[in-house]
């Protein structure tokens, strides 16, 4: 062989060799999951995941507990209060196939306030404490069909069944045994509908008539992804029930809300943990409201009653009214991550991916490549559509465009729907007028 081709080879070598040893020291980017100050992997699953792990403040009190799935699901999550005593506010137990199982609620005392049985994702029964007494809702297929509540003292009963096909509800007061009150109302709740605040419970309307002031609003908020530090949707998520205390305990997520809102209790129930940041994008549409303000003289009349005998008012008409009925549509889609690395220059690489990919789920462009897919699937990461329509109320998986496209379009062919009441205090009534 001629010495000048033996040269060519040796320096063409030299050069691979010399450029392998150079890739062979870049630094590799780590995407393991460790533990450090204020974040505990308890145990982890064959590939590194999650297995279980916890979070805590900077005194050791813990902030959330928690266990996964092998395929990344939530199996189950204890959420404390970062802000009074540290107390158990929240569990939750889920399915692999990311279904709810049960969920309970406690109070700041440590009493247990309000527990959900869920069968296939849909509830089938929420019983409410307080001190006023126990509710019992019962579900058919996720619908309402009954309010069962009986006082604390035992002394009086309430029931509410609901018949949707016949589109009404019955409402039956008893006290001491003997039947004082049944009434025939629509279906759904409008103005003057009443209700007892601390069990949610919907009680017949004093009200002779109850025709609401209703005009159009055609108002219309949105917004585009962005990056929040919880999966917390309250500013997204009109509470479904909102009285007339303002006051709630917005410790993580507003728990006084989840009681009273199916859509706000499936989503923080699905994402009550956030390893890093979520990214969420929301549209809300208000098409009208109707309001209501009944007669001087009707007030004044059900103000004497009131103050006759608060205990049997209380026990027909609950403490507060709707005054107001807002109508229309919520979106909520939330794009989650799971099992992050513990490195910033991983997270931030991952980050980067599924804020593309979730940005490709809504425009159809720019596709992640092989490559990039490869390293976005190191975690979890889902993007999930929500909506007031109860096809949607435990959200809907978005893998592309199309899947996009299609929620799309069931949520603007349906119909507005009632989407928040607002309630006044009995004791305001005529007081403030």
């Amino acid at each position: 062989m001629p010495k000048k081709i033996i040269l060519s080879l040796i320096f063409v070598a030299t050069v691979l060799l010399s450029s392998c040893q150079k890739e062979d020291n870049v630094p590799q980017t780590d995407y393991s999951i460790e533990s450090n100050d204020y974040f505990q992997v308890i145990s982890n699953y064959p590939n590194g995941w999650i297995k279980e792990a916890k979070h805590e403040d900077f005194q050791g009190y813990p902030d959330e507990e928690f266990e996964y799935y092998e395929n990344g699901n939530l199996k189950s999550a204890k959420i404390y209060s970062s802000t009074y005593k540290h107390y158990l506010y929240m569990e939750v137990s889920r399915s692999e196939d990311n279904k709810p199982l049960w969920s309970k609620y406690y109070t700041r005392e440590g009493d247990l306030w309000f527990e959900t049985k869920y069968e296939n994702g849909l509830a089938s029964q929420k019983k409410v404490y307080s001190e006023k007494g126990t509710s019992v809702y019962s579900y058919e297929n996720g619908d309402l069909v009954s309010v069962d509540f009986t006082r604390a003292d035992n002394s009086g009963t309430s029931s509410t069944v609901f018949d949707k096909t016949a589109g009404t509800r019955t409402v039956t007061i008893k006290k001491d045994g003997e039947t004082i009150l049944e009434e025939v109302y629509p279906y759904t709740e409008s103005t003057g509908a009443t209700i007892l605040t601390n069990n949610q419970v919907p009680l017949a309307t004093p009200f002779s008539n109850t025709e609401g002031n209703y005009r159009q609003i055609n108002e219309s908020f949105s917004t585009s992804p962005i990056w929040k530090h919880d999966a917390d949707p309250i500013e997204e998520v009109n509470p479904f029930r909102y009285f007339f205390d303002p006051f709630h305990d917005h410790s993580i997520f507003a728990t006084k809300f989840a009681v009273n809102t199916e859509l706000y209790q499936s989503i923080i129930e699905q994402y009550p943990v956030t390893e890093d940041e979520v990214l969420v994008l929301n549209h809300k549409y208000k098409e009208a409201k109707s309001g209501f303000l009944p007669p001087s003289e009707e007030r004044r009349s059900l103000t004497e009653e009131m103050e006759q005998n608060p205990s049997l008012f209380e026990l027909k008409y609950g403490n507060e009214y709707v005054e107001e009925v807002y109508y229309g549509k919520i979106i909520f889609m939330i794009g989650a991550l799971r099992n992050m690395p513990t490195g910033d220059k991983a997270a931030k690489e991952i980050k980067n991916l599924a804020r593309k990919k979730m940005d490709f789920i809504l425009d159809g462009k720019d596709q992640l490549t092989a490559k990039e897919q490869e390293i976005l699937d190191k975690v979890w990461f889902e993007v999930k559509f929500f909506s007031t329509l109860k096809s949607h109320r435990n959200g809907i998986v978005l893998n592309n465009n199309n899947d996009f496209n299609t929620v799309i379009k069931e949520y603007e062919d349906s119909e507005s729907s009632i989407i928040q009441l607002e309630y006044a205090a009995f004791e305001h009534m005529y007081s403030e007028n």
